[in-house]
């Protein structure tokens, strides 16, 4: 079946040509994780298409990389993570076609008709000129400059479409960079958009969903000290700004920004926890084992350190140790069942390393809709309770990955909204 997958064809009939044919870097980064993919080298993969989503200018780049994640899901057999790839797929273009899906895997084009439908259910989107009120962004980060362009001192005006919610949240997925001084600002220009809050359009009074352009100016600023990008990034974190604290300490890592020996393994410490709590610990673990490999080199040298780096070092060997970090409590359910749903599996509970340094704790209380087959449903998954921000992106991956074995009411399977509790108990 795996060799049926990667010869599948995506078709974009709704999107230019071109923007298929062109050899972006997004595009050659997908054709490289479809390469990965057939020596079963799913991981690589997984890291190749993470960065391809990152680095689209185009809706045509954006979907085939999110078609492609779907199917590298499929083939690991997480039909949930499965599920939602192709959901964000079709939310970006819904005329998107798979041909020969149904030879190659009937299973999978069934998932694939059932989030067409799901989508095509959606709230529709607005153009600007339907709306009452425009959208606008109320808050968010600055772009952050690359040390070259600072110090190239490139500006002008960039140009960005994209699709803003009826919470005024951006749909990272429809994000598309029309225009841009150099390309160099736009990953940063993502960035900030993904980091950003907004007031949704609105169409007699209620909030809709709604196609937005934002024109941005762009200016660079005054180069920071590695230490102060690295201690930004680290309040980013704290703040689920997660990508945004990655572009900081890229620009902490840049030769250009002249980091010291201490200031690179701290940048390195905090770039594998920024990882981490993006769920993505394959790249956590090297960048880890990196920096503390360097914590010691340093150490060794009787090279006097500061004490919150030795602070964060300790938090990370003790994150490290093999202690189970949290423990997921037996789901309540809202609404009359004859059984409750009990998990099955679930992610491997990561405790937010930063959260350990600062010996934080407690139970962070998740709401999610559990559909018939046992599956959480994508979009339902919110936090009720919580103890400190920190821990709930940890829970919301944790709970929105899980598989349950389903309630039961009368003798049959029931959806139903669950109450999941995971306790992060602190060193």
């Amino acid at each position: 079946m795996r060799r049926l997958l990667l010869t599948l064809a995506i078709a974009l009939p709704s999107t230019a040509p071109a923007a298929l044919t062109a050899q972006s870097h997004a595009i050659d980064l997908t054709q490289q994780a479809r390469a990965r993919m057939s020596a079963n080298d799913l991981d690589s993969a997984d890291a190749l298409l993470t960065a391809a989503m990152s680095s689209a200018t185009q809706h045509a780049e954006s979907v085939t990389a999110y078609t492609w994640r779907a199917i590298l899901e499929f083939m690991r057999g997480d039909d949930s993570a499965t599920r939602v790839a192709i959901h964000q797929a079709y939310q970006l273009d819904h005329g998107l076609q798979v041909n020969g899906l149904t030879q190659a895997s009937p299973r999978l084009a069934e998932m694939f008709d059932e989030e067409y439908h799901r989508v095509s259910q959606d709230d529709p989107i607005y153009p600007p000129a339907a709306l009452d009120e425009l959208p606008r962004r109320t808050s968010g980060p600055a772009v952050v400059y690359p040390p070259d362009l600072v110090r190239r001192q490139v500006r002008g005006r960039a140009l960005v479409r994209l699709i803003v919610d009826a919470s005024g949240h951006v749909d990272e997925s429809s994000i598309e960079i029309v225009a841009v001084p150099d390309s160099g600002l736009i990953n940063p220009l993502r960035t900030m958009i993904l980091g950003s809050t907004f007031s949704p359009g609105r169409v007699r009074g209620r909030s809709v969903r709604t196609m937005a352009e934002l024109a941005i100016d762009l200016t660079p600023g005054t180069p920071q000290s590695a230490t102060s990008l690295i201690t930004s990034a680290r309040a980013r974190i704290a703040t689920h700004q997660t990508d945004s604290a990655l572009a900081l300490l890229t620009q902490a890592l840049d030769p250009a920004t002249h980091p010291t020996e201490g200031e690179i393994v701290y940048a390195r410490l905090v770039q594998g926890i920024a990882w981490t709590a993006a769920g993505r610990d394959t790249l956590a673990r090297p960048v880890l084992d990196s920096a503390l490999a360097g914590y010691k080199r340093l150490t060794d040298r009787g090279v006097e350190l500061a004490p919150f780096l030795k602070r964060l070092a300790d938090s990370v060997r003790l994150a490290r140790s093999g202690r189970k970090p949290g423990l997921l409590g037996t789901p309540a359910a809202v609404g009359a069942v004859d059984v409750l749903p009990i998990a099955v599996s679930h992610p491997a509970i990561v405790y937010p390393p930063e959260m350990q340094a600062l010996r934080v704790g407690g139970t962070v209380i998740v709401e999610a809709r559990v559909d018939t087959a046992g599956h959480v449903t994508p979009g339902s998954v919110r936090v009720l309770q919580s103890p400190n921000p920190g821990l709930e992106r940890e829970a919301l991956r944790v709970v929105a990955a899980a598989v349950y074995r389903p309630a039961r009411r009368g003798g049959h399977p029931v959806a139903v909204t669950i109450r999941q509790p995971i306790t992060f108990a602190p060193y």
